[in-house]
């Protein structure tokens, strides 16, 4: 296997930490879904919020990295709130974040997957594997051939490589956007100005 594209990492995921898996290019949140999470806090700890019950007090929020404590811990103290996961593509959440916070026209670009190439994801039944003599596991756990195992552990060490890409383009965007702001805030420019321009590249992209 010579490939593992961002979108099977996070099937991949969502399968093994059964957690939901939501694709943010295609959900039609409504657009005040935002007032559950600030945008600062969205774009620090790359995640959008997707729901959110006032009277549980619970905030459900798309991450890309689910097994970051961390950030679920941070979350919880800024905003009072029980934090859920669901898994979504880093690339989707920071078009999430251009989309609903900041108003821009985003556009999710192709990837390439297995099946796209004409690949069938494996499948491990567990009688299979029981005639293979794996049949030792601990209560609660499901069997793993070997190749599954190697598979999600190279799923995992690319998922950290995304990750730290993901957080370097963060920064990039944050930088940005502050400078927008900044030129706001002085009034340089305008916001009119300023959407108007990137949705003018946005069409010219597509053409």
């Amino acid at each position: 296997m010579g490939f593992v594209d961002e979108e099977s990492m996070t099937v991949a995921l969502s399968r093994q930490l059964q957690l939901p898996l939501v694709d943010l290019d295609t959900a039609g949140l409504p657009q005040d879904v935002v007032h559950h999470l600030r945008v600062d806090m969205a774009e620090r700890y790359g995640v959008f919020p997707i729901a959110g019950d006032p009277k549980a007090r619970t905030i459900t929020v798309a991450t890309s990295d689910p097994t970051n404590v961390e950030q679920a811990q941070e979350i919880a103290f800024h905003t009072g709130m029980k934090v859920q996961f669901a898994v979504a593509t880093g690339s989707s959440i920071d078009r999430a974040i251009r989309r609903y916070y900041y108003g821009e026209n985003t556009v999710a670009s192709d990837t390439t997957t297995p099946k796209k190439l004409g690949l069938s994801e494996p499948e491990f039944a567990e009688a299979d594997l029981a005639r293979n003599g794996q049949t030792a596991r601990a209560p609660g756990t499901t069997l793993v051939s070997a190749e599954a195992a190697a598979l999600v552990e190279q799923l995992s060490f690319l998922q950290h490589r995304v990750g730290e890409l993901e957080k370097l383009v963060f920064g990039q965007v944050r930088a940005l956007r502050s400078v927008v702001e900044l030129l706001l805030e002085k009034g340089h420019i305008t916001r009119e100005e300023y959407l108007a321009r990137v949705r003018g590249r946005d069409e010219r992209s597509h053409q």
